[in-house]
């Protein structure tokens, strides 16, 4: 039985970051336009709200072009409160006022419409768990897992940035069976954490205590000059982004849009050196994974960035000084 049409759209600016992420795998606007069946100026400017059926139809072109099947969760990672109008301002003014990101995901929920008519969101109760459901309007479409996915992606990325921290997720379900072309790396990296199919729901669990961690202004620091007060947060801010990747002094550099020989004074000014910040954000996230997630130890040493697990044992054993099977023992 087909699926009976619904009125549905999606604002303009939620096209963004679908075309970030294209670009950044290096697909061109020009042949995305094409495949679409428009000018190249609408990729530039866009109408102010776009039909269901061709948001449906930019996704799959930008996958195919790039034979891309993970592009959902490489467009979740680009969703920015810069991207979005009514919505980016009230969160804007939520995070103002210091409140926690359960309040902050509430809202969301309440302004999603009008966003888009994608789907829905809602809030279940599991124990020490909170699970946020996100129901598609349209889970029978071709394009369901790029969207599902990259609505999930987006949430996690959006509350990474309301709080400035990684959000440490106990699971993550789909609905849609497991891709042939799963890369559990790509996963990992979107999720971090297991990711189970043919699922109920698509949805994502977070423990109670991580909905209850204050809200950070990171758009205000992010907007701010660089000055020598701000450097230590802004380093923070960027190493948390690609700690999987073990960053190094130029790359954060590159970010901030300085030399590595300023970057260094800049910190020496502060009387931290650059290690001493990538050991702190270290030691702090594998806190929070051992404590809030169910990844193993081996996949939180991956997602530090340490090529061993038994470096990372070695690291948290200095650090915290217990072992990080003895420290989730202790947090259970």
């Amino acid at each position: 039985m087909n699926e009976k049409p619904k009125i549905g759209f999606v604002v303009a600016a939620y096209i963004q970051p679908v075309l970030k992420a294209f670009l950044q795998q290096g697909g061109r606007l020009s042949a995305l336009a094409d495949a679409m069946g428009v000018n190249d100026a609408w990729m530039l400017d866009p109408p102010e709200k776009i039909a269901i059926d061709q948001y449906f139809s930019l996704l799959l072109n930008a996958s195919q072009l790039l034979n891309d099947g993970h592009l959902g969760i490489r467009i979740g990672q680009h969703v920015a409160l810069a991207n979005f109008d009514v919505l980016g301002k009230a969160l804007a003014n939520t995070q103002s006022q210091s409140l926690t990101l359960a309040q902050a995901l509430q809202q969301v929920m309440i302004l999603e419409r009008l966003v888009h008519r994608l789907g829905d969101s809602r809030i279940q109760i599991e124990d020490q768990n909170i699970r946020l459901i996100w129901r598609a309007q349209y889970p029978q479409r071709k394009a369901s897992r790029l969207v599902a996915e990259s609505v999930l992606a987006g949430m996690i990325h959006l509350a990474q940035q309301l709080t400035g921290r990684l959000i440490p997720v106990r699971e993550m379900t789909f609905m849609h069976e497991k891709p042939n072309d799963y890369r559990s790396e790509v996963y990992q990296q979107g999720f971090h954490t297991q990711c189970l199919f043919g699922q109920r729901d698509n949805s994502l669990v977070i423990a109670s205590e991580v909905l209850g961690w204050p809200l950070k202004e990171t758009g205000k620091l992010l907007s701010q000059a660089l000055s020598t007060d701000t450097i230590v947060e802004h380093v923070k801010f960027h190493l948390e982004q690609i700690i999987t990747s073990n960053p190094k002094l130029l790359q954060i550099a590159s970010m901030l849009g300085m030399s590595e020989r300023t970057l260094q004074r800049k910190l020496k000014a502060r009387n931290v050196s650059f290690q001493q910040i990538l050991s702190d954000v270290r030691h702090q996230l594998a806190c929070n994974y051992l404590q809030f997630s169910n990844l193993t130890i081996l996949q939180i040493s991956q997602l530090l960035g340490f090529k061993e697990q038994s470096s990372f044992n070695h690291f948290f054993l200095q650090t915290v000084r217990v072992s990080p099977r003895e420290y989730r023992m202790q947090h259970a």
